[in-house]
This record gives structure tokens, C-alpha cells and sequence, in this order.
């Protein structure tokens, strides 16, 4: 507090109006002020303890802390009665909390969770990181219940992920009977299959679902005998999965699928033609991540007829120009690895012209342009969507310089329905990741 300039800044509790001889008390000072000298102060701590130093403080880091923590993390402080106090404060606007769990913390976790329950009622996603492989739940000596029935305890918990949780915290999950968005990023080997299939038993609640397999890709084949358990499953993500599995079973509610490889996999052509049968008429987003796609298997894509958005990073060359087939597109992300034809501009200039709809292209990191002219291939595209009412972002993920990009910029600076970016992220809402990955945290 002294490079701040006050001296003593707690003299004024001692109940003598602290005057100053050139002007106005620190109790008299405006708001602006006092929003000033908190943002003056960088360490958490030192702003939890401003604030109890006075009920206008008190007030004032309300404000603060309220517009600043939707979402926490237990290890951002070491106190419980730091915790305490700042749940008072803000408790009510935490809607995500993040919770690394091992032995060596659960000193400070076990009643963390109990302030978060008692003073956070909106907070509905929690994403658990187990730190280590000998994590004990319940602790040893202790006799509090598990985490997992601490999380059970949270009264708004409809979102959790599970990061390299082992078999006891996984064996529990089926008493959680009201989540709306399950992920479980790593299965436990020792995971037995009707242990995995207990799990969704009671989801009747479930709309998303992200499940990674880890080394336990096999256990992908029982998610076709879930059906009946997650009614109202509209999205399903399944990253290192078994490339053998030949279908996903009838989800009925399903509407967006995404599939994620470790490595380049081709997936089973029965499992394209599964989903021809069951999702022709209602699946609206496929993504495929390092899931080669065979020429012979886009006839069985295409049959998903009201895709509004296709990611894939693997599609073969030579049937770009089908998609264009896929007359409900928005959203269109490529990458292929093989060389393109002379003719790659010709058919994409085919998809934007028979996808209407169509709002986001993107090319990905690893296209290769030799078969394109760029800004010859911009100037067309500006010509087929002159007439059209919404906006067309196209993302060239694959150009690097600057000075390309610069020129792509400037020949796409006067026009109203084409717009140019560079960066893997986009505003685009079918391409924003849905995993959450155990470095996008807010530790500090």
C-alpha cells in the first residue's frame, strides 16, 4: 500500500476523521478514485484486504469483482477466509469454476467447494483437473465425502469436465442425473464396459457430449447402445476413437457430430453409410479432425443433405467440386494435403455459386495453392455474391507472409459482402472449438 502514498492506510479505522490539510479524507474521495487505486493494486490479496478495511472499500471492490470473476479457480487463492470473503462479494455472478484436484491440496479444496456451494448460485460449469495418478477420493484420514459428491452438492451444475479422472471419480458420474454438457477428457484403462455404459444411464437431461478414449478407444463401440439413454443429445464429439467402429447408433435429437484423431485415420466406409441411414435428413455439422476422407466415401457425405456446416482437414482434392451438392452450407472448412488439380478454382467457384447460403470458407493451414490463382479466384467470388444480401469470410488459414496477406487485403478493402482473414480463429460461431483443453485454464 505505501507506493500508492498513503502511509499507514488503516489509520482512519481507529475512528479519527483523517482530514487532510489540502483537501478531502480518503473516505470523501469520488468513485473513480477509489476504482483508481484498486486497479493499482495487482495482487488479489492486496485487494481483499483494501476492501475490509472499510465498508465504502467493501463496496467499491464489489463492483470490481462482480464484472471480473464469472469465472474462478480454487487455486487462486491460498485462504479460506480469503475465499470466503470474496464469494460475499461477487459469489453471485460466478457462473465456471475450475478445480485442480491431488492429495497435496485437498486441505484447501474440500471447504473451497463449500463456500463456492453456499455463496455461488449460478455457477453451472465446473471443469475438474485431476493432477495425479494416486489421487484419493475420499482422503485419507478424512472422514468428508468424496469430490464428487461435493460437486453432487453444487444446486446449479448442469456442465462438467472430468480431465484424467481414474475409475472411482468416472464410476460416480452416474449419479449426476441433471448435467446438460458432460466431457470426460481421458477414460481410465480400468474402466470396465458396464462401468462405462452406468454412466449415461440416467442422462436423460444430456444435449452435449465429448468424450476423449485416450487408450481406451475400443470402449467407442458401446456409445451405438446409448441411444436410449440420451433422448436429447444434440451434439457428440468423439476424439481417438476405434476407426473400426461402424455406426453411432439412432440419436435421435442429434445434430452435430465432430471426430477427433490423434493421428490420420480412415474411418470405416460402414460408418459413413450408418449415418447416410439415420442423419441424412437432420445432422447439421460434421467436423472430421485427422480423418482422411477417400474418394469412394464423399457420395455417403454427401447424403447428409442439410449439413450446415463441414470441417474436414483431410478431403480428397479431386471432389471439391461435389460439395457443391451440399446446398445448405455455411459454413465450409478444407484442407488438403494432396496437390489440387489446375481445375481446384473452377470448382470451388462451383460451391460458392450453388451454396447460397453460404457465410464462412475457409482453407486450412496445410492447403497447398499451386492450382489457384488467388486473386483471381477473390475477384470471382466478388462476382457471384454481388447480388446476395449476407456477408461472405473466407480464411486463408495456409498464407504465412505478410505482404500476401497485405495485398489480399487491400483487393477486398471497398467491398461490402466479402470479407478477408488470416488466423486460424474466426468469428465464424460453426467453427469455435467445443473441447476444453487442459491448457485453456485460467491458472496463473
Amino acid at each position: 500500500m505505501d507506493k500508492l502514498g498513503f502511509g499507514c492506510a488503516f489509520s482512519f479505522l481507529a475512528g479519527k476523521q483523517q482530514e487532510s490539510l489540502t483537501g478531502p479524507s480518503l473516505l470523501h474521495l469520488n468513485y473513480d478514485c477509489y476504482l483508481q487505486i484498486f486497479s493499482h493494486l495487482n495482487v488479489l490479496e492486496d485487494q481483499l484486504n483494501l476492501g475490509r478495511a472499510h465498508p465504502l472499500l467493501r463496496d467499491v471492490l464489489a463492483d470490481v469483482l462482480r464484472k471480473r470473476y464469472e469465472k474462478i479457480n480454487v487455486r487462486m487463492l491460498k485462504s479460506v477466509s480469503d475465499w470466503e470473503f470474496l464469494l460475499e462479494l461477487c459469489g453471485s455472478e460466478v457462473v465456471r469454476c475450475e478445480v485442480p484436484h491431488g492429495r497435496w491440496d485437498e486441505a484447501i479444496t474440500y471447504p473451497v467447494l463449500d463456500v463456492i456451494r453456499r455463496y455461488c448460485p449460478k455457477l453451472h460449469q465446473l471443469v475438474v483437473i485431476f493432477m495425479h495418478a494416486d489421487t484419493e477420493t475420499p482422503p485419507v484420514g478424512s472422514d468428508r465425502d468424496s469430490i464428487m459428491q461435493l460437486f453432487l452438492e453444487l444446486p446449479s451444475l448442469t456442465n462438467l469436465t472430468l480431465i484424467d479422472a481414474r475409475v472411482p471419480q468416472l464410476e460416480q458420474l452416474h449419479n449426476f442425473g441433471k448435467l446438460q454438457t458432460l466431457d470426460v477428457d481421458g477414460i481410465d484403462p480400468n474402466l470396465s464396459v458396464p462401468a462405462f455404459r452406468q454412466i449415461f444411464e440416467n442422462k436423460l437431461e444430456l444435449k452435449r457430449l465429448l468424450v476423449n478414449f485416450g487408450r481406451c478407444y475400443r470402449l467407442s463401440h458401446q456409445i451405438s447402445e446409448l441411444a436410449e439413454c440420451l433422448p436429447l443429445l444434440e451434439h457428440l464429439t468423439l476424439e481417438n476413437f476405434d476407426a473400426k467402429c461402424s455406426d453411432i447408433g439412432d440419436l435421435r435429437a442429434l445434430q452435430s457430430l465432430r471426430l477427433i484423431s490423434r493421428w490420420i485415420v480412415e474411418i470405416n466406409s460402414d460408418f459413413y453409410g450408418s449415418l447416410a441411414k439415420c442423419y441424412s435428413n437432420r445432422l447439421l455439422m460434421l467436423q472430421l479432425i485427422s480423418v482422411r476422407v477417400r474418394v469412394d466415401q464423399v457420395p455417403r457425405i454427401l447424403a447428409l443433405s442439410q449439413l450446415k456446416a463441414l470441417d474436414c482437414d483431410n478431403w480428397p482434392a479431386q471432389s471439391i467440386g461435389e460439395l457443391r451438392k451440399l446446398t445448405h452450407l455455411e459454413c465450409l472448412a478444407l484442407d488438403c494435403v494432396e496437390e489440387q488439380s489446375v481445375d481446384a478454382s473452377d470448382q470451388l467457384l462451383a460451391v460458392v455459386t450453388s451454396c447460397l447460403r453460404l457465410k464462412h470458407m475457409k482453407f486450412g493451414k496445410r492447403w497447398k495453392l499451386s492450382g489457384i490463382d488467388v486473386n483471381s479466384f477473390l475477384a470471382n467470388v466478388k462476382e457471384i455474391i454481388s447480388k446476395r444480401e449476407q456477408e461472405l469470410l473466407i480464411t486463408f488459414a495456409c498464407i504465412k507472409t505478410q505482404s500476401s496477406r497485405e495485398k489480399l487485403q487491400q483487393s477486398v478493402r471497398d467491398q461490402n459482402h466479402l470479407r478477408v482473414l488470416f488466423k486460424e480463429v474466426s468469428t465464424c460461431p460453426h467453427c469455435e472449438p467445443d473441447t476444453h483443453s487442459r491448457f485453456d485454464t485460467i491458472f496463473d
